[in-house]
């Protein structure tokens, strides 16, 4: 399957309940990568053929934390599924995570979508 995500960082926060920083392998966390991901796929072939596309996040790693904020860095393999084809792709992608200074919301930012 042919790459067509762009390479370039996105930044997408969420309101929740959770007055500290989720984590890297955290299922909020990877569900906002996998909302990026498909962000991205609609905005390079639209939204009839980003539905035939379904993502996950695989090789999940914590690169860095830093103690004073917070914020994660993270490493993962995001992988493409084209339900026509039964066809799936990975590419390493490395994302943040942050909290807002309320500890309302959070931050994910995806980088590596090519």
């Amino acid at each position: 399957m042919r790459r067509i995500l762009l390479c370039l960082p996105l930044i997408v926060f969420l309101g929740g309940c959770s007055p500290s920083v989720p984590k890297c392998g955290d299922t909020e966390t990877t569900d906002l990568v996998k909302e990026i991901a498909n962000d991205e796929m609609v905005k390079q072939v639209g939204a009839e053929v980003a539905k035939l596309f379904s993502y996950s996040v695989s090789a999940i790693r914590t690169t860095d934390e830093d103690d004073k904020t917070g914020m994660f860095e993270c490493a993962a393999q995001l992988e493409i599924h084209a339900s026509k084809t039964g066809e799936s792709n990975e590419i390493p992608i490395t994302y943040t995570v942050e909290v807002t200074d309320s500890g309302e919301e959070f931050y994910v930012s995806v980088y590596g979508l090519n």
